[in-house]
């Protein structure tokens, strides 16, 4: 029989009106947010019995490892001799992504890299990690990979591999006697320091970065871990060189003070939420790669940001993501079943269901509060005009984005009040806004994205398209009067749509940036995957030289779409056809559709901005 399970502190978790209404805004104080850590030690707890309960009748699932009750039994040893060490190894947002990946697993059986008994058997090793880590004497089987041993939370054992053994799985012995701790495989062991956070011969111990110096919080910097956020084949994670991780932890403290000052929410979320951060490759200016999983509260992963005022950008959107996370999982807020609608998300490239909306909605509108406090706080900075421009930018499109979501059927009473509190932030977002001019850019670049979205995504009816194409060919003065007609939409794969705010904000940042790329040859813009050369001729105040450019894309509108919406830009800067102008950034679609049908039918394209300055009068 099994034996009890660790426990929590509490049986039961709640929130109390004024902490959900905090959290519902975005928000939460350190009480309310140890109400969420806690709520989330539990379900950590319940998703490990259901893993014991899955594994029970499925015997030989552990092949070489000694059953999964044998392990279990090792962690609750550990658990009465040191509880929080066990606590804080089920915290692990590693252990919330490998609970839930296998249960997956063991649901929908499929051909995978990882042989189901090496996967099951994290449990050994998180139990062997937790005895050690209590000081347990104990001797137990974990898993090897090509001699690599993982310990989660203390680091990375390598045993010598006897050449001739091609297998990639096998196991080793982890062995603990008189605070003396090694690890024996089958052609040698490694013996792990008395301080296992210093390196050894074979010992690569797992780092962390205290939040401020000597300070009690410590983020795992989580580079040799084998269950991540972002996956990567098993054992392909590369632990940073001592450089890197410098960098890294430099940004993490001087964010977080950036954090203490300006958005102190967050900073709360950090002490009491973030666990670990896995790197990962470098990414492109302004474009930070970050992601977090429901499945991995409190951990995330991110490319490195460029300056401290971006890395605690990132952690701001990361950090709402674990709160919201946490928070669905104590109480859900909608009914999955009940809507399939699919909604334009500013902050992506693809339409968005609700649950991804609300978790966009709900990141954005914090860091939109992010980059509002710091340029305020900060007015002289060198990128205070990067954060006006995100400030106002954010706020903008949060204010297109929220309103469909928050009136979705699937909604609960809990997630209606939910979603009236986050558009009351997003309407103070809005209030805060100014009249600078990276301000009114920021407008101009909401509206943009959100045309060549349209663009991307909506599919106008056929019925229309031919009725406004017979319509010009005809030569109609004015179009034809249609009833509005909406389809859902589409995914048509189109990325990066976000490549002219990219432009803007390294012209913001450093003005002298766009002329140097302007002056490399090529048709591409190195360093803003997306962006056209008219997008760059836009950005560098030539709207004449990008309307050149952007007439010649359209005559290939498969491999530039963005071309109709950076038409709509420029000529707006000229002054030339208004009525192009609001046609080009209401309906962008339907233009192209119409020009595509007009082309077919008369055999040679119509002059595109002749054909969205007639649909304009419409």
């Amino acid at each position: 029989m099994r034996p009890d399970p660790p426990q929590a502190a509490e049986s039961r978790h709640s929130l109390r009106p004024h902490q959900f209404r905090e959290l519902a805004a975005g928000e939460g104080g350190p009480e309310t947010l140890t109400v969420l850590a806690r709520a989330e030690y539990s379900h950590r707890l319940l998703l490990c019995d259901l893993l014991m309960d899955t594994l029970a009748p499925l015997p030989g699932v552990t092949g070489p490892l000694p059953a999964a009750e044998r392990a279990w039994d090792l962690l609750a040893a550990a658990q009465r001799h040191r509880p929080e060490a066990v606590e804080d190894l089920l915290l692990l947002p590693e252990t919330g992504l490998w609970l839930n990946r296998l249960l997956a697993r063991l649901r929908t059986p499929a051909r995978a890299e990882t042989p189901l008994w090496a996967d099951a058997g994290h449990l050994h090793a998180l139990a062997a990690a937790a005895a050690v880590r209590s000081g347990l004497t104990f001797s137990f089987p974990v898993p090897a990979h090509h001699g690599a041993v993982r310990l989660p939370a203390l680091g990375l054992a390598r045993l010598p591999v006897a050449r001739r053994d091609g297998a990639a799985w096998d196991t080793a012995v982890v062995r603990a006697s008189g605070g003396r701790v090694s690890v024996v495989g089958r052609c040698g062991r490694t013996a792990l320091p008395v301080r296992p956070d210093r390196p050894a011969p074979g010992w690569a111990p797992v780092r962390r970065v205290a939040l401020t110096p000597g300070g009690p919080h410590r983020i795992v910097v989580d580079d040799v871990g084998a269950h991540r956020i972002a996956p990567l084949p098993y054992g392909a994670a590369r632990r940073l060189a001592p450089p890197a991780y410098e960098d890294w932890s430099r940004l993490l403290r001087e964010a977080y003070a950036l954090l203490v000052d300006v958005d102190p929410p967050t900073a709360d979320a950090a002490r009491v939420l973030l666990r670990s951060l896995q790197p990962l490759p470098p990414h492109e200016p302004f474009r930070v790669r970050s992601v977090t999983s429901g499945h991995g509260v409190g951990g995330m992963a991110s490319s490195l940001p460029d300056s401290a005022a971006q890395c605690a950008a990132t952690l701001v959107h990361e950090l709402q993501h674990s709160k919201l996370s946490a928070l669905l999982h104590l109480r859900p807020l909608y009914e999955p079943g009940r809507t399939r609608a699919l909604y334009y998300a500013p902050w992506r490239d693809d339409p968005r269901p609700l649950g991804g909306m609300l978790q966009g909605a709900y990141a954005f509108t914090a860091v939109a509060r992010f980059w509002q406090a710091y340029a305020a706080r900060y007015p002289r900075a060198a990128d205070t005009a990067v954060a006006r421009f995100d400030g106002a930018l954010w706020a903008t499109q949060l204010a297109y984005a929220v309103p469909g979501p928050a009136a979705d059927p699937a909604l609960d009473a809990t997630g209606r009040s939910a979603l009236q509190d986050l558009l009351g932030a997003v309407r103070r977002l809005g209030a805060g806004t100014g009249d600078r001019p990276e301000e009114r850019l920021a407008h101009r670049m909401a509206r943009d994205h959100r045309a060549t979205w349209r663009l991307a995504h909506v599919r106008p009816h056929p019925r229309d398209v031919a009725a406004l194409a017979a319509a010009w060919s005809a030569g109609r003065t004015r179009p034809p009067v249609l009833p509005a007609r909406r389809w859902p939409p589409r995914d048509a794969g189109h990325r990066h749509l976000d490549a002219r705010a990219m432009l803007v904000r390294i012209g913001l940042a450093r003005p002298a940036a766009l002329d140097e790329l302007r002056d490399r040859p090529g048709d591409t813009v190195p360093g803003v995957t997306g962006a056209s050369r008219g997008d760059l001729l836009w950005a560098c105040g030539d709207p004449d030289g990008a309307r050149r450019l952007h007439l010649r894309d359209l005559r290939y509108p498969a491999r530039r779409p963005g071309a109709w919406t950076g038409l709509a830009l420029a000529l707006a800067d000229t002054g030339e056809a208004p009525e192009a102008v609001a046609a080009l950034t209401a309906v962008p679609e339907l233009v192209a559709a119409v020009h595509r049908a007009v082309t077919e039918h008369e055999g040679r394209p119509p002059d595109p901005v002749d054909l969205a300055r007639w649909l304009g009068r419409a």
